[in-house]
């Protein structure tokens, strides 16, 4: 996509929250619709440098407003054009509106809510100090677990008992959770633990798959291997989780949700073979053939979960363990609780996007309202795109051919290079190095002999053919020098470096058969941005554009588009950054 279409699409969520506390002078207005001058100065903080103007005085204020402005213009465009109402955008905001709904339900009841001060960090890393030996009966339903622990705190075995109701992977081992460390458990296994000593069993625990009783087998004393900052993510973490759980499970209440355990052991006792993650990748087993869950006749009317707005029948949930990706279904490996969990996801789909917007109204609230109705617009911009530019341009074979004759001479394969290289940690050695090298000394030997590069060994030093970038702290030297020619010794970051040149590959003309789909995708960009500023010119006609020029003199313009030197030097640094990560991670060639 170019850069007018992108800038535009890059705009759009700015727009959202584009209100700030500078007074809402307006800067420009389109049509019914106004940019504030905080929009403006938020779009310039925001943007992608590549985006920006390249100067800050009054004509690159300008140039910044005159992108805000096309925007608004295409907005208005593709609301005039009934997009809205077709059948392709209703069908995809049906899909996008629930998750919106949800988010927004998270951001604003329960993310921006969560405030931690440093003494409950504090507290949090103290108890990381400790590890607890746990086992765990987990069921489906609230009723249920406290049955279960009415009888173990009456003297049931609880390994026993784990064996015969616990949905958990870990039943069959009677329960046994293993060690487990604070700051590396579930929130609320983690509350109920603070309040716990040895031998204790909880109270049953609301979890995301269902019900759970802990036993604290045995308290140790740890040093932890995470450290206080990770403490505070993790506090924040939690009651985030907390509160959402919270809110989930008094929904739950309000629905009445029932999950019976016996049509759980029938969809469990029914569960296909586990497919075989290597088929998977392969694609050996897709949706179309893989195993189906299939429940006897006699079960399938059988009630699997129950709430006030409706039932899921073990028939219901056939469809349903069709419709959950192959890696994510319900196994015998990760047992029943699985089941309990899918069930609870596809309530919770329908539930929650509901709740959010009836119960909790997350609309009507100012600033989700901005956001979701600019969401709503940067679809229909982008749709207007593709439908007034994108399928406009056509670029047919010969014109592709015509581009290639007439361009031959510029469409060249970069100048490649392969150096070898000798990397010491000083220079008076670095010296050394290049008189040896200069008096015709064999490289490669000079390389095994005082190269401190671990990774020298395994090439001789060598690059193989390179183009310029990726070595960046080597190319001003390396693609200097004839072939051939050893080097002075020059600094890098990690050091002092020699290099010689062993070959170097002049620039080629590219075929044809290998240029084409470049040389076609420059003329369909070259063609839609004209078309783009074509349209543009004329849409502007139709939407009257007042620019308030002495508002916009007071907007700051702290950021401007660097220069091609500046893009370039920030491209090599971040290639360098790269390759000395990747050499960190598993040494290869290069230096």
């Amino acid at each position: 996509m170019k850069r007018t279409i992108l800038c535009i699409a890059a705009f759009s969520l700015i727009f959202a929250f584009g209100c700030g506390k500078k007074e809402n002078l307006v800067v420009a207005k389109v049509g019914d619709r106004t940019i504030t001058l905080s929009a403006f100065e938020k779009a310039a903080e925001t943007m992608d440098e590549k985006f920006l103007p390249k100067t800050s005085d009054l004509a690159g204020k300008k140039e910044l407003l005159d992108v805000m402005i096309n925007k608004e213009v295409m907005t208005l465009k593709a609301l005039s054009a009934g997009y809205e109402k077709e059948e392709w955008f209703v069908r995809f905001w049906e899909k996008y509106k629930p998750g919106y709904l949800v988010a927004s339900l998270e951001n604003i009841y329960i993310i921006k809510k969560v405030k931690v001060t440093d003494q409950e960090v504090k507290d949090y890393f103290d108890k990381m100090h400790y590890s607890y030996t746990l086992s765990q009966i987990l069921v489906a339903n609230e009723d249920e677990a406290r049955s279960i622990r009415e009888q173990v705190v009456g003297g049931g075995d609880f390994a026993e008992l784990a064996r015969k109701y616990s949905l958990g992977p870990e039943a069959a081992s009677g329960g046994d959770l293993g060690s487990n460390e604070i700051g590396g458990m579930f929130y609320w296994v983690e509350e109920a633990l603070f309040a716990m000593k040895e031998g204790d069993i909880s109270q049953p625990l609301r979890t995301p798959d269902g019900w759970s009783i802990l036993k604290v087998q045995r308290i140790q004393k740890i040093t932890p291997e995470k450290d206080i900052v990770y403490a505070r993510r993790k506090v924040e973490a939690n009651q985030q989780k907390k509160m959402l759980q919270e809110m989930k499970t008094k929904i739950e209440k309000d629905i009445g949700l029932v999950i019976f355990p016996d049509a759980v052991n029938i969809v469990y006792n029914n569960l296909p073979p586990e497919i075989n993650p290597e088929d998977l990748m392969s694609y050996k087993v897709t949706r179309e053939n893989a195993p189906k869950l299939e429940i006897p006749e006699q079960y399938q009317g059988m009630l699997l979960a129950q709430y006030a707005d409706g039932s899921y029948t073990l028939k219901d949930y056939m469809k349903i363990f069709d419709e959950i990706a192959l890696p994510e279904r319900p196994s015998h490996r990760r047992a029943k609780e699985s089941i309990v969990t899918s069930i609870h996801r596809r309530i919770w789909d329908s539930a929650l996007p509901v709740y959010a917007e009836q119960t909790l109204k997350v609309l009507e609230i100012p600033e989700v309202a901005r956001d979701y109705q600019t969401r709503k617009e940067m679809v229909l911009v982008r749709y207007l795109y593709e439908d007034q530019i994108t399928n406009q341009v056509v670029v047919g074979d010969l014109e592709v051919q015509d581009y290639y004759n007439a361009h031959k001479n510029e469409i060249m394969s970069p100048e490649k290079r392969s150096f070898s290289i000798i990397l010491v940690s000083d220079k008076t050695k670095a010296d050394e190095v290049a008189a040896i090298a200069k008096k015709g000394e064999n490289f490669a030997r000079l390389v095994k002999r005082f190269s401190e590069d671990p990774t020298a060994t395994q090439n001789n030093g060598a690059t193989g053919l390179v183009q310029r970038g990726e070595f960046p702290d080597y190319d001003a030297v390396a693609f200097s020098l004839p072939q051939g020619q050893v080097s002075d010794p020059f600094e890098v970051p990690r050091g002092w470096a020699v290099v010689k040149v062993d070959q170097i590959e002049a620039p080629q003309a590219v075929p044809y058969a290998a240029a084409a789909a470049s040389a076609k995708e420059q003329m369909v960009e070259a063609r839609s941005e004209k078309l783009l500023q074509d349209k543009l010119a004329k849409w502007r006609k139709d939407y009257p554009v007042k620019i308030y020029e002495r508002n916009l003199r007071k907007a700051e313009l702290k950021r401007t588009r660097p220069s091609d030197a500046e893009v370039e030097q920030k491209a090599q640094e971040e290639q360098r950054n790269m390759q000395q990560q990747q050499q960190q991670q598993a040494p290869s060639r290069g230096q």
